[in-house]
């Protein structure tokens, strides 16, 4: 099994907030896709993880290790200058 993480995160200047979105594939086929969540930071891993742990994955925790180490994930995350590029 191959798991990816690949999320967007967008700064709105205006208000100062952030908002990201997550993609979640699983050998090779998208599984989800979160359209759009706040968070700053890595919230967008989090986001991931509380997906994956209510669509059948008990036991993910949050975290880069868990990611890595138990379901031998990768992950990446783009900042981007537009909310449409979300």
């Amino acid at each position: 099994m191959s798991l990816h993480i690949s999320a967007r995160r967008w700064f709105q200047r205006t208000y100062g907030n952030t908002y990201h979105s997550v993609r979640i594939i699983k050998d090779g086929q998208q599984i989800a896709h979160i359209p759009f969540a706040y968070g700053y930071g890595a919230q967008w891993l989090q986001t991931a993880i509380d997906w994956l742990r209510a669509n059948g994955y008990p036991d993910a925790e949050y975290g880069t290790l868990y990611l890595r180490e138990v379901l031998k994930g990768t992950y990446d995350v783009q900042d981007v200058q537009r909310k449409k590029d979300l």
